[in-house]
């Protein structure tokens, strides 16, 4: 009888404890005629971090998509922000370990803070950020969504028509809750669409990635999405903050971390990434490139 208490006493512990739940979860979501991976990252969990990770050697360089996960062991990773290709010079702003290690002069950005907390800041026409107080820092767009409402306007943003054609995409947003969406489609969609798709899966705003031949996604040790070009820059995610500082130099080159970026980078305009092009009032491009 004792035996058979005790037994009983067990199974009602375990029972009454709930199973710890990952802070990263991946799902497949079918949702406005779009079919697309979905990472939800948990940022009230403190172990839970997100930063970039450049390409081995940093600015200027590419290296493919698997290579950079491999070398960073991310939880989950997604394309970065867009880059000239052939300068491969990234269009954004970047910050990691709370450092500027990229300046740009592009687009909005996700950050994060030192409390973890995500945000998307707009980056005006002609404003210079510091970008201090936040932890992680990635000038992407052009904005989906905004304070809950779809927001899609290339030419307010300051990109070029060539980003209305339909192609794969990758975007980044945050929920009422201050959760973190990565959302990858490999089908060819136009942001219109992946805006409504971001909204009907609980973002109040978003940002679109850098796509086309671009896209990227990985979670789950699977690779669910593969650029056919290597890239300058990654979105990752880590479930345990121990793995995101051992990766600390495998994000960003040491040699960048102590530094602050002086002064914005001259951009080939002739060769932007995937389906984007430079801003008309940064680098006075009057028509959108033809971008592959």
């Amino acid at each position: 009888m004792a035996d058979k208490m005790l037994i009983a006493v067990l199974l009602g512990h375990i029972i009454s404890t709930p199973m710890s739940a990952s802070s990263v979860v991946y799902s497949r979501v079918n949702a406005c005629g779009i079919a697309a991976h979905v990472v939800t990252v948990n940022l009230t969990d403190a172990q839970t971090r997100v930063s970039v990770a450049l390409a081995g050697g940093g600015p200027g360089k590419g290296e493919s998509f698997k290579s950079i996960v491999g070398r960073t062991h991310p939880r989950a990773a997604i394309t970065g922000t867009f880059f000239d290709t052939r300068t491969l010079m990234p269009t954004g702003d970047i910050a990691v370990f709370g450092q500027v290690v990229h300046t740009g002069s592009v687009g909005s950005a996700l950050c994060i803070d030192s409390r973890n907390k995500a945000a998307i800041v707009p980056l005006a026409k002609g404003r210079k950020q510091s970008w201090t107080g936040y932890e992680t820092v990635l000038c992407c767009g052009p904005a989906l969504v905004s304070r809950g409402r779809v927001s899609v306007c290339l030419r307010r943003d300051g990109f070029g028509r060539s980003l209305s054609s339909p192609a794969r995409r990758t975007a980044v947003g945050i929920t009422r809750s201050g959760k973190l969406l990565l959302v990858a489609v490999n089908g060819k969609t136009t942001l219109s669409r992946v805006a409504k798709l971001m909204l009907s899966i609980g973002a109040v705003d978003a940002l679109s990635l850098d796509g086309g031949s671009s896209t990227g996604f990985y979670s789950n040790a699977r690779f669910l999405a593969v650029p056919s070009r290597k890239l300058t820059n990654v979105l990752v995610v880590y479930s345990k903050s121990a793995d995101y500082e051992t990766a600390k130099t495998a994000l960003v080159p040491a040699s960048l971390l102590p530094k602050i970026a002086a002064r914005p980078v001259q951009l080939d305009e002739r060769a932007l990434s995937a389906t984007t092009v430079m801003p008309v009032f940064e680098i006075g491009i009057s028509e959108a490139l033809e971008l592959h």
